[in-house]
């Protein structure tokens, strides 16, 4: 269901403690995602992994459902459905997250973003954003050799194979540089290391491989060995923001 992010009634609501509840959340919601954990399990002495460079799908995969968890409760929800087939494809990306103290809204985010895809090269992005009150919006487009994007400061020029922090696929994971996918602004990133876990998904556990990651987010992403998007985890600020698939 499609929602006017700029809807007044968004805007009008009682506010409780939404600094001091909600420090370190933000707009890196926008990219978060974890499922329930068993314990890690190691590729070597050290735990390094190095898995082969991934590569964009050749079609449209499956969609992906996860709920969002702060502090025990199911606060929202973050979804991800791709549409298209062979070398042509999006990827639309919807986040619903609402905070309650003692039944009462206390923060509200929605997030809506698209990326068109071509020939492995990021065509087209836009997304809409209410952050608590706050309105953004991002426009980008392929040019010849470069990603031109308007946000809400100004443009920006990104490289043609930029890419968007929405982690939909481990590659995005191994990018130095990324779109913000709420401000539009271009942020660098660093791969600090990688491991083997298992996820347990709902058909029994999965091996899958983790990216800790700093820059357009703080934390990790983790993927099986098709590149599925399968969990995550921010740790900002002594606030865990998780995200968990629909049992």
């Amino acid at each position: 269901m499609s929602m006017d992010l700029s809807s007044p009634s968004l805007l009008r609501r009682p506010v409780i403690g939404r600094r001091r509840l909600l420090r370190g959340m933000g707009a890196s919601v926008c990219v978060l995602a974890v499922g329930s954990l068993l314990p890690l399990r190691e590729s070597s002495a050290t735990g390094a992994l190095t898995p082969a460079r991934p590569a964009l799908p050749p079609a449209a995969p499956p969609p992906i459902r996860f709920e969002v968890i702060r502090g025990g409760d199911v606060i929202g929800s973050h979804n991800v459905d791709f549409e298209g087939a062979g070398s042509e494809f999006s990827v639309s990306t919807r986040i619903d997250i609402t905070v309650r103290v003692l039944g009462v809204p206390a923060f509200i985010f929605r997030h809506e973003s698209t990326e068109h895809w071509a020939d492995g090269r990021l065509q087209a992005f836009d997304s809409k954003t209410n952050d608590d009150g706050s309105d953004f919006f991002v426009t980008g487009r392929a040019e010849a050799g470069s990603f031109k994007i308007i946000n809400r400061k100004g443009t920006e020029v990104a490289p043609a194979d930029i890419m968007v922090g929405s982690y939909w696929t481990p590659l995005i994971a191994r990018q130095t540089q990324l779109i913000d996918p709420q401000r539009g602004r271009v942020k660098s990133q660093q791969l600090l290391s990688t491991d083997a876990m298992t996820i347990q998904a709902r058909n029994g556990p999965v091996q899958a491989t983790r990216y800790r990651v700093i820059g357009v987010t703080d934390g990790w992403v983790a993927y099986d060995g098709a590149g599925r998007w399968l969990a995550a985890e921010l740790k900002k600020k002594g606030s865990d923001i998780l995200y968990r698939l629909p049992k």
